[in-house]
């Protein structure tokens, strides 16, 4: 991790507990973190920064809905003039809802998944990009985005019988990042930068919004990583040599049948 020391990350879902552990791993490695989360997730971060004292690096917070672009263009101006860019991107925020694709009154819900899970996803993006290269003639060594995906992006698990499924609207949008996440590595290779770009696929995580939100008891049953395991597998990916690109990280808790 020695190259990232000083270096400037973004973070966005920073205040649920993935992203607090992320943030938390990459200040103390050194790295100054910018942390996104909407004003409910303020205080989290608020608490969290109390704590960050003896460390190496710093992390600020920013109030952002990163479902509105103004919003999230006022924090990269904001980012941009004070850091002349950023160098890594960690893409965490996600929501996921109970509920039907055929309910008769979910289309609200659904707009929200899409939004946040796929949207905000590709404007958050496409604004770090412009910052990392905006900073490229420096960075030799670094710029690298990481998306935050889930098992459920690879897969629709079927649910026990009897049971109700998920809203598969979440499916849906972690597809679509993985496709995202694959189509802005052939971008980038297009316009021959070298940023990195990697999917970190968590299976069950404790605190997390598919733990919260199953509808399947058996799901409360099953192991689950910690917040922390998460943190780690960024760590390794991001930690990997110049010319070795972590595409996907696929990591589940042992016993998991998700």
């Amino acid at each position: 991790m020695y190259k990232w020391y000083g270096r400037v990350a973004l973070v966005t879902g920073a205040s649920n507990s993935i992203g607090i552990e992320i943030c938390k791993s990459l200040v103390q490695h050194g790295m100054t973190v910018c942390a996104i989360a909407k004003k409910s997730g303020i205080p989290k971060l608020d608490e969290l920064n109390r704590t960050l004292f003896d460390v190496k690096g710093k992390m600020l917070t920013f109030e952002c809905d990163i479902t509105d672009e103004d919003q999230i263009k006022a924090v990269f101006r904001h980012i941009g003039d004070k850091y002349d860019g950023i160098d890594l991107l960690v893409n965490n925020a996600n929501v996921m809802l109970k509920g039907f694709l055929l309910d008769g009154k979910n289309t609200a819900d659904m707009y929200h998944i899409m939004n946040t899970n796929v949207l905000a996803l590709c404007v958050v993006t496409r604004e770090a990009v412009k910052l990392m290269r905006q900073r490229a003639m420096e960075r030799k060594d670094v710029g690298h985005i990481v998306n935050i995906n889930s098992i459920f992006g690879h897969k629709v698990t079927a649910c026990v019988p009897g049971s109700q499924p998920m809203n598969g609207m979440y499916p849906a949008s972690k597809y679509a990042a993985t496709a995202i996440t694959e189509c802005v590595r052939q971008e980038l290779l297009f316009l021959d930068e070298t940023v990195k770009v990697t999917s970190i696929t968590p299976g069950l995580v404790e605190s997390d919004i598919l733990q919260e939100n199953a509808n399947d008891e058996l799901v409360k049953l099953m192991p689950a990583l910690k917040p922390a395991d998460i943190a780690a597998a960024l760590t390794f990916a991001i930690s990997a040599k110049d010319n070795v690109e972590v595409h996907d990280i696929v990591i589940k808790p042992v016993g998991e049948f998700l």
